[in-house]
């Protein structure tokens, strides 16, 4: 599964930043953005665009993360272990937080970075199913972190799961340094 996300990354980074920047819609109150903020929206957008292929190509996503460097250079932060030892989906997100937090407190060329994962977010009613959805929290480092949530909702006409609109909030949960 991390091959097959690391091709993709691979394709999906080989695209325009600025054409990716034109793309990406910033959140409501922040159209005029700063170029911090354009660049988290570019990231997150390749972020999306990254875990939606994986999904649409193997049916499922494990975690992963992209960072963007000061010199322009991207890289992709995966799992690299023995894939029968691989912990579950939800361990290693927690893990690859954690682990991107001490690469950004520790690395100065680290600009801005994106966390992919699934996310079960709670319905509202009591006794419906949560509901599954693509989550992807970045950050830069001077600006404040935010999470795109792409809800995969119910199509009756196919009986399958279809991409919501992407719904963008701030989060408190940064992983570079607070003041940085």
């Amino acid at each position: 599964m991390i091959r097959k996300c690391a091709g993709i990354v691979l394709m999906g980074l080989a695209l325009s930043v600025h054409a990716q920047t034109e793309q990406a819609t910033p959140p409501a109150d922040e159209q005029a953005a700063s170029p911090a903020l354009q660049e988290i929206n570019a990231l997150g957008e390749v972020a999306m665009q990254t875990g939606l292929q994986a999904i649409q190509e193997s049916g499922g996503l494990y975690p992963f993360a992209i960072i963007g460097r000061t010199d322009g250079q991207t890289q992709l932060v995966g799992y690299q272990g023995d894939p029968a030892l691989r912990p579950p989906a939800e361990e290693w997100g927690e893990a690859l937080f954690l682990r991107l937090r001490e690469m950004a407190a520790g690395d100065d060329t680290i600009k801005v970075a994106a966390l992919v994962r699934l996310h079960n977010v709670p319905a509202k009613e009591e006794g419906e199913p949560p509901i599954p959805g693509l989550w992807v929290l970045v950050d830069h480092r001077d600006e404040r972190a935010w999470v795109l949530f792409m809800p995969f909702l119910p199509n009756e006409d196919t009986g399958k799961r279809t991409p919501g609109e992407v719904i963008y909030y701030a989060t408190d949960q940064p992983l570079f340094p607070v003041g940085d």
